[in-house]
């Protein structure tokens, strides 16, 4: 039986840029989440409207560890913040599945350009859920999701703990180790219910930068983790996800199987639309 994974259709989205660093450093946890969630108000009008080209590769495996299926797409990654809304619209369009092109495909910066891209966002999801393989149904894949746990007025919701600092000449990375705690969970079973989630995150300490964010959420038989790392976008001049890494693993009494994603984003660039946000 398919296991869905829901998510709300706008995701928050951290900014990630740049801070003076000050002489000394606070690592504790109060003081990193402060500065993060300062960035991630800063940031929000760089990341409007970032295009980027997406290549993603899908395998299944059986309870031995064999692949029974794989699948590898590309096409276009789309994020901007709906202010209406108070959240980010991030929008996967796949244009090519296993090196064939998609039939009657209508490129998404000319959708883009039509109108409420709300509306158009929507309409792409449940187009591109046609080709995601394995048996766990999901909305969940994206890069940014993590980051909506930064936003000041969600951190509270959440436990964090600090488990290391990493330090070097221009660098002092601390890891926050952090546990859902409050409802409404920003994951939900299909039935609606909540599904607490936990995970790390690896902030600079003197930027606020994030490098990595890891999420893992248990819905019944079904795992899921989805863990992204971020990198400085050179065109752009901002940090920006470079891979994302999913893993769902479904156990239950007749059917073992994990599927694993892997997804790299290149090209980065701005996209002008006068389409409306609503």
């Amino acid at each position: 039986m398919p296991i869905t994974i829901l998510l709300p259709a706008l995701v928050t989205v951290i900014a990630l840029g740049s801070i003076q660093p000050s002489r000394q450093v606070d690592t504790s946890p109060r003081a990193v989440l402060r500065l993060a969630g300062a960035q991630l108000q800063a940031y929000k009008p760089a990341l409007a409207f970032v295009l980027a080209d997406e290549h993603a590769v899908q395998q299944v495996t059986d309870g031995d560890d064999r692949r029974v299926a794989r699948r590898e797409t590309t096409g276009e990654f789309f994020l901007t913040f709906v202010k209406a809304e108070g959240g980010w619209l991030a929008v996967r369009d796949i244009a090519t599945v296993d090196g064939v092109p998609v039939p009657n495909r209508e490129e998404l910066s000319a959708l883009l350009r039509q109108g409420s891209i709300a509306r158009i966002g929507r309409a792409v999801y449940d187009r591109n859920a046609r080709y995601n393989i394995g048996s766990v149904t999901r909305n969940f894949n994206d890069p940014m999701f993590a980051l909506i746990i930064l936003e000041p007025e969600q951190q509270s919701r959440f436990r964090f703990s600090r488990t290391r600092v990493e330090t070097s000449a221009d660098l002092t990375l601390v890891t926050l180790e952090f546990t859902e705690r409050d409802r409404p969970t920003i994951v939900r079973g299909a039935d609606g219910r909540p599904v607490y989630a936990r995970g790390t995150l690896v902030i600079d300490a003197v930027t606020g930068r994030l490098h990595r964010s890891e999420v893992t959420v248990r819905n019944g038989p079904t795992t899921a983790r989805l863990t992204t790392t971020f990198a400085h976008n050179d065109r752009l001049d901002l940090w920006l996800p470079d891979v994302m890494e999913e893993r769902y693993d479904h156990r239950t009494s007749d059917r073992q199987e994990t599927v694993t994603v892997q997804s790299r984003y290149t090209n980065y660039r701005r996209f002008e639309t006068l389409a409306r946000i609503k």
